[in-house]
């Protein structure tokens, strides 16, 4: 149980994330359109806040840039002052926000109001790895489906500002629950607090014997990740065996790759910054593992996914042709197929959950890009030929395939892709890249709906066909796989992972037809 309620008071800050991503979708013509009448004032405050669909986009996109700015810091401020008090400190963002968003006057304060909640929202956990990230990206999907549940029960004049304080809530909840918990026991342990880590493991672990995982976890500080890397020669618990010394390898530079040494050493070497990282100062060449992290934390938004995150009602009024007087009747059909499509969202990060260590990280984001590729023309198709009801169903399909694999995937590739060394730097940077691109897509959604109109999810479909290929070729399989041994094979320049010659051998050798899904090469 202490392990459930640790867990659940820090992922009240995933969940707030995901309210703040849902909460302006279904009021949306409520605030800018006026839907409900001129704009009055109530209290003091008033009804609507009329503004055009480029602003609107800002003002949601806006959430994302706040988000970047507290990208910049958050990571250097929790290994300074751990993860409990930077999860604190974000609640101060949090409730500010609330209170300006649900007191807007002005359309600028609605977008100040979005901007500071955004800063809150730097909690993204780029540096978990396997079940754990794909947890708090399930907070996330809740958080979303939660806060448009909600808005179907308050988006009418004046309660719509109702939806917008209720994030203060939630973080005043975990203000008064998470003191009770623990600091992290691993980050205790680098400031050299071993007993108050002994306090806090023994906490999370009631009634057992935390001597040996204490002392493991002494023994592997040196990395500060508390994950002790092997002895050269010895096997980690995946099964792999490091390569010896003798095996390094030579990259196409000439430079020695020493993966398998500085992995496995348990060396503290320390952070290295950004400029000896693009100057190659590393102890390993991790050119490739860093294009793929970087890849995938960018183009994550450029699947199209937050654009129905955002828009989805918008979307679904033209998908539907609601007439005006259906629109300004809620709970409306455009709203409660957003309600599905957020539950549908939490269903497949349900599925990835069990799938994740079965199938693989490379396959599902395989399966995640073709099936979004597919189901992006199929939306085309619908809204072409004004098959509402094939537009709506691959939207559905959209959110199950994009939640199989670049909904949770994306935030797990920096742990299991990079040294420790380089991962607090670039972890840093991946996050600021992904929320540049949400504030990107938050900000362009609405204009490219006005423009491309039926082929809105065109670009989307294309893009997510690169990114298929992107991913076939290039992107290496985590699953099992010790650092080491991902630097080890792939500590050079950006190269290509998938050779069909080794894998139709591959296949022949496991006595499989050739044309099963070349999704199975997991080189």
């Amino acid at each position: 149980m202490s392990v459930l309620s640790s867990s659940f008071a820090a992922a009240l800050s995933a969940l707030n994330f995901g309210w703040c991503l849902g909460e302006p979708n279904i009021p949306e013509d409520i605030i800018k359109e006026c839907v409900e009448g001129p704009e009055t004032y109530i209290n003091g405050l008033p009804t609507c806040l009329p503004m055009s669909s480029t602003m609107w986009g800002l003002v949601v996109g806006l959430v994302a840039l706040g988000a970047l700015v507290g990208s910049l810091s958050a990571g250097r401020a929790a290994d300074r002052f751990g993860r409990k008090n930077v999860l604190l400190a974000n609640n101060v963002f949090y409730v500010t926000g609330a209170l300006l968003l649900g007191t807007s006057t002005t359309v600028a304060q609605l977008a100040v109001g979005r901007f500071v909640s955004g800063i809150g929202c730097e909690c993204a956990p780029v540096k978990a790895r396997g079940l754990l990230g794909t947890m708090l990206q399930l907070a996330v999907e809740l958080g979303i489906f939660f806060s448009q549940l909600i808005a179907t029960f308050l988006v009418q004049v004046p309660n719509w500002r109702i939806l917008f304080g209720l994030s203060g809530a939630i973080s005043l909840i975990q203000l008064v629950w998470l003191p009770f918990m623990p600091e992290s026991p691993k980050f205790l342990l680098t400031q050299g607090k071993t007993a108050e880590a002994g306090s806090a493991l023994q906490f999370l672990r009631p009634g057992y014997n935390i001597t040996n995982e204490l002392q493991e976890m002494i023994a592997s500080s040196g990395t500060r990740d508390g994950n002790a890397f092997p002895v050269i020669g010895q096997t980690d618990e995946a099964g792999f065996a490091p390569d010896n010394a003798s095996e390094l390898k030579v990259t196409i530079e000439g430079k020695p790759n020493r993966a398998s040494f500085h992995s496995t050493s348990g060396a503290n070497i320390g952070s290295i910054g950004l400029i000896d990282i693009i100057k190659g100062r590393t102890p390993d060449i991790i050119w490739h593992t860093l294009f793929c992290t970087l890849f995938l934390m960018g183009f994550q938004q450029w699947t199209g996914a937050k654009g129905i995150v955002f828009y989805s009602t918008e979307i679904l009024v033209n998908v539907l042709s609601l007439s005006p007087s259906q629109v300004r009747q809620t709970p409306n059909s455009a709203q409660w197929v957003t309600i599905g499509l957020a539950g549908t969202g939490i269903l497949a990060v349900l599925a990835s959950m069990s799938l994740i260590d079965r199938l693989g990280r490379r396959r599902l984001l395989l399966i995640s890009t073709g099936g979004v590729s597919v189901a992006c023309f199929i939306i085309v198709i619908g809204r072409v030929y004004h098959a509402s009801v094939l537009a709506v169903v691959a939207m559905f399909a959209f959110k199950i395939a994009y939640g199989l694999g670049m909904a949770p995937i994306p935030w797990l590739t920096a742990s299991e892709m990079l040294p420790y060394y380089a991962l607090g730097t670039m972890s840093g940077i991946a996050s600021a890249l992904n929320w540049t691109m949400i504030f990107t897509i938050g900000l362009l959604f609405p204009v490219l709906a006005r423009v491309l109109r039926s082929y809105l999810f065109l670009p989307f479909a294309m893009l997510n066909l690169a990114g298929f290929v992107v991913v076939l070729l290039v992107v290496p399989e985590t699953k099992g796989r010790h650092i080491s041994d991902i630097l080890f094979h792939h500590g050079r320049r950006v190269h290509v992972v998938f050779s069909p010659t080794a894998w139709m051998r591959r296949r022949r050798q496991l006595g499989k037809p050739a044309v099963a899904s070349v999704a199975e090469n997991l080189a």
